[in-house]
């Protein structure tokens, strides 16, 4: 035990309470041992395959490379519907998309809790985000909320999928059409919702951005998509950026190029080519590892999913969850959240606390524009939010029931201490 958190413990001195509880953060044996976790992207010998396979060509360079016409084509062929370019990542297909759509209007609609990748484009293209709620079950964008800020001058939605997430939100989509808003999807955490998820159909969008990269599904490196029906959109990527060449390798200075440059990486290419091969089978594994997961921890008090159990076409990228502090005894704010996942990481537990701020307060151009007070369920989620990160292949069943047991053994001792138990894991 940390020799510094013993003046912490006088409510947790006693050999029962010390055999009962048995806890890693206090020198007990964490429940998942050392190196039994394989982290995403789970390298294999065959990724040196596909290495090669740019290195024998002679051509690092995208222009024309049939490993990244090919990824293109196969990625096309997987989702079954729409046409595909690949860039240099999920951020600049987010930046190509709202360029091509920026003479709508100025505004664009989104969610407050959301990553500074996905909305950062959003000025980089001259444009001014409008930021709503969102709603507390799969953390995707209150879709009335956002329906009420379609009013003159919003160009488009940007409906962010996290965590793997299905974000349908019919009633926002048909609003924005009635207003001439583009639908912008950021699927780059959840590559599912490029396939037909919505009862058998698509879901109803001008252009998806999906990113390759090595924490995504297709764990490549930096790597991203634009995906649209839109031909002249596909057009667009091109003619913004690739700059000095074409598609059929001349070397042709465009008169009307934006300059960006967002070539993708052609060893990225490779590698998400070959995951792109098993990846039905890699997200039917997270699915199964989710659900498995939450049947042996669904009982618990307090801990609530961020993703919906029934949605049998989710991506599961993280297994999100959130807690209600006051189950344990905890004040509102992030204690409770923050004591739960310093004890998991302890016990072994992949656990990890994604982001804290509303978006616009890590973008500082527009921090003082907005206030998180008007974004509570914002400011909920992120004060009790954490996700375990790692329930990909070839992680199997035997690991979940390790996380499992991590959750079993944190919530008996916080039901049984409540929130002295935070005085020990700020000491240790």
């Amino acid at each position: 035990m940390n020799g510094h958190a013993s003046n912490n413990l006088e409510f947790y001195n006693s050999r029962e309470d010390r055999q009962e509880m048995d806890l890693a953060l206090l020198g007990g044996e964490p429940i998942v041992p050392p190196k039994r976790i394989t982290p995403w992207p789970a390298t294999q010998a065959e990724h040196l395959d596909a290495l090669r396979e740019v290195v024998d060509s002679g051509r690092y360079h995208r222009v024309n490379h049939p490993i990244v016409a090919d990824l293109e084509q196969n990625l096309e062929t997987w989702a079954g519907k729409w046409r595909v370019r690949a860039v240099g990542s999920g951020t600049a297909a987010i930046h190509i998309e709202l360029d091509y759509f920026k003479d709508r209007g100025e505004h664009v609609v989104t969610a407050a809790l959301n990553w500074p990748g996905a909305v950062g484009p959003i000025a980089i293209s001259g444009l001014q985000p409008v930021f709503v709620d969102v709603d507390m079950n799969l953390v995707g964008i209150d879709q009335e909320a956002a329906a009420d800020k379609f009013g003159p001058g919003v160009g488009a939605v940007l409906i962010t999928h996290l965590f793997g997430n299905n974000i349908r939100v019919p009633h926002a989509r048909s609003a924005a059409r009635a207003r001439g808003a583009a639908v912008i999807d950021d699927v780059c955490q959840s590559i599912g919702a490029i396939k037909a998820i919505v009862n058998g159909a698509y879901i109803d969008t001008d252009a998806l951005a999906l990113s390759g990269n090595g924490a995504k599904h297709l764990g490549a490196g930096e790597l991203g998509f634009v995906i649209t029906e839109d031909k002249d959109l596909i057009e667009h990527v091109d003619a913004v950026s690739l700059t000095s060449s074409s598609r059929n390798g001349d070397r042709a200075f465009s008169p009307c190029s934006a300059g960006y440059n967002y070539r993708p990486n052609v060893f990225s290419s490779s590698i998400a080519k070959m995951r792109l091969g098993n990846l039905e089978t890699q997200l039917q594994v997270r699915r199964d590892n989710g659900k498995i997961l939450w049947e042996m921890i669904r009982d618990l008090p307090g801990l609530f999913p961020l993703f919906d159990p029934s949605d049998c076409d989710q991506s599961m990228l993280n297994f999100p969850l959130r807690i209600e502090p006051e189950a344990f005894g905890f004040g509102s704010g992030p204690a409770a959240r923050d004591t739960v996942v310093k004890m998991l990481q302890a016990e072994g537990a992949p656990v990890l606390v994604w982001l804290r701020k509303p978006v616009f307060e890590y973008l500082p151009n527009i921090a003082d524009d907005w206030k998180a007070a008007d974004f509570p369920n914002t400011v909920k989620l992120l004060n009790t939010m954490f996700y375990v990160s790692e329930i990909a292949p070839p992680n199997e069943a035997e690991v979940m029931e390790l996380y499992a047991e991590a959750f079993h053994r944190v919530w008996k001792a916080l039901f049984k201490f409540g929130p002295k138990i935070s005085g020990i894991t700020t000491t240790i």
